[in-house]
């Protein structure tokens, strides 16, 4: 029988690259990897801005109009638009509320807060007679937790 030199450094070759695999392995296992942070938290509060636009939307006008908020963007009443987006946000959540007609400058309205955590802007184009309003919320939880 005749030695086989190469075959025997293949196995060694093999061996080495296994015992470096399951070291890397070992390694990457025991190095803390934080998990990455849940969207659940985000989306809570995104839904609960747009229900709130929903719901303003949804209810009928007083006077005339296709629904409530439409209506009182057209007559400018804008504090009562977003204390009514704001007093239709979900239990548990607050909102600032931002509107801007045409291309104008974002102001707030209504009852104005700080919030105490991570927020999630939410916007929402409604378009009365020949105006575009951009209605924007800056959604948070209350006490910073969704």
């Amino acid at each position: 029988m005749k030695h086989d030199d190469d075959a025997q450094v293949h196995i060694l070759e093999m061996l080495t690259l296994f015992w470096l695999f399951f070291m890397s392995a070992t390694f990457l296992i025991r190095v803390h990897v934080p998990d990455a942070p849940s969207v659940a938290h985000d989306a809570s509060l995104e839904i609960a801005g747009d229900d709130a636009v929903r719901f303003a939307l949804g209810l009928e006008a007083v006077n005339e109009g296709d629904n409530r908020m439409e209506e009182l963007l057209d007559g400018g009443e804008l504090d009562a638009v977003c204390t009514l987006l704001q007093d239709s946000m979900a239990v548990g959540k607050e909102a600032n509320c931002w509107l801007t007609q045409n291309s104008g400058v974002a102001t707030p309205y209504g009852r104005t807060g700080t919030p105490a955590g991570g927020t999630v802007t939410v916007h929402h184009l409604v378009v009365v007679d020949a105006d575009a309003w951009t209605v924007t919320l800056d959604v948070w939880a209350r006490g910073g937790a969704a």
